[in-house]
Parts: structure tokens; sequence; C-alpha cells
């Protein structure tokens, strides 16, 4: 036993030994390199990589006086979710910053970052609007509330479009955008009595002349809320900025 416990410890002393010699002569070279000016190679484990720079969201110049609700539905895209709290919204949004924010503030705000900010209004009569925001975050938002309805408005391009999603299905879907048609689902009695059967199918887009409008988008929206708050008079009131 001893002779072995000997042999092991003498096994270990001569690795040792190489080790520390092999060390003294790899930092000899180095410092040899440093000295002559020499550019030292560095190894993968020796580079540190900076994080990302982080780009918060910028706040915006708001004003939280309550004033009445702010027609809107040009050029921009919006929801309407069957919801009684704006807080619900607020978390399925995840915004990174948040401000109180009146109808009128607000809404420019969102106008200035559409897809970095989202106005979230207050309950209106079991409905919470979200104005802007990107396109997959709507999608996202489709499918955590028993009714969302999704609009898109933009003159400029030519590009139009409205869509109900019940139960996280997608029960109705239009959109025309520069001529090319998608619809999915049977149209709504609501789009039948505006006359929407008028407007070109995938299959007659070529020979259809008949184009949906923005007025037409926001005639459908009383789905839910009428963005012209036209019919249903509403108290003064604040919303919220979520900055993305």
């Amino acid at each position: 036993m001893e002779r072995i416990e000997l042999s092991t410890l003498a096994i270990l002393a001569v690795i040792l030994f190489f080790l520390g010699w092999w060390f003294k002569g790899w930092a000899r070279r180095l410092r040899q390199q440093m000295e002559n000016g020499e550019a030292v190679e560095p190894t993968e484990e020796t580079v540190l990589q900076a994080p990302p720079p982080v780009s918060l969201p910028t706040p915006a110049q708001v004003s939280q006086e309550p004033d009445g609700p702010v027609p809107f539905g040009y050029k921009t895209t919006w929801m309407a979710l069957r919801c009684d709290d704006p807080e619900r919204v607020i978390s399925a949004l995840r915004p990174r910053l948040r401000q109180s924010a009146n109808w009128t503030t607000g809404l420019a705000a969102v106008e200035a970052q559409m897809e970095r900010r989202v106005f979230v209004s207050p309950a209106l009569e079991g409905w919470v609007l979200a104005v802007g925001g990107p396109e997959t975050l709507q999608e996202e938002l489709t499918v955590q509330f028993p009714q969302a309805q999704r609009f898109m408005s933009h003159r400029t391009s030519g590009c139009f479009g409205w869509a109900l999603y019940e139960n996280g299905r997608c029960r109705r879907r239009y959109a025309c955008l520069d001529g090319q048609v998608e619809s999915v689902g049977e149209l709504t009695p609501q789009e039948r009595a505006l006359g929407f059967d008028r407007f070109p199918t995938p299959e007659n887009a070529d020979t259809c002349e008949t184009l949906p409008d923005e007025e037409d988008v926001l005639n459908i929206a009383a789905w839910g809320v009428d963005p012209r708050f036209e019919k249903t008079a509403y108290p003064p009131s604040a919303g919220w900025v979520c900055g993305l």
C-alpha cells in the first residue's frame, strides 16, 4: 500500500512540475510580446461581449386632464376588445412604459409612433379600445378575450380591412390592399346590411371595381364601438399610452 501511495504522489509531482514549467514559459512569451508591442490574439474565452444597448420607450408629451372620446379611425389600426377592465388589456400588452393620457394627447402620441405605442381607452360599455401597435401584438390579443375586433384603414396605401374573432377563433376577416383581396369566413349580418357584398372577393378581384374605403371601415367598426362616437355620448375620461 505504501509503495502504491508513493508512486501516485510521484506521478502527481511530475505532472505539477510540467504544468508549472509550461505556465512559466507561456507567461514569459506573453510578456515579451507585450514589451515588443506585438498584437496578442485574445482567446474566445477571454473576450467579454458588451450587452446590447437597451432601447427604452420615449415618454410622450401628454395631458391627463379628462376629455370626451375623440373621433378617430383614419390612417390607423385599432382593436375593440370585449372587456370591462382596461388593466387586463394593458397587462396583455406587456408595456415597458405607461402614461395616463386623455383622448386627444393619447391618440396624437400613438400617431407619432404607431408601431411602438398603443392608446388604451377606458371601458366603454363592455369594450376597451386599443389603438396602434404592431400587427403581431394585435394577433396575440385576439386569443385573450372572448371577442376581439381588428380594423385597419390607410388611405395612402389603399389598405382597408376588418376582422372578427370569437373565443380566439377567426369568424370573419376581410382585407383589401391595393387590389389584392383576402376574405375568410362568411359575411356577417352587419356586413350584408351595409351592402358589403358589393366588394371584391379573391375570385372576382380582377373584374370588381367597387373597393372599400375608410368610411366603410368606420361603418363596420360599429360591431363594437363606433369610432366616430356619434351614436353614444360618453362622459369625459382618460386612458393610457403604453410604450412597447
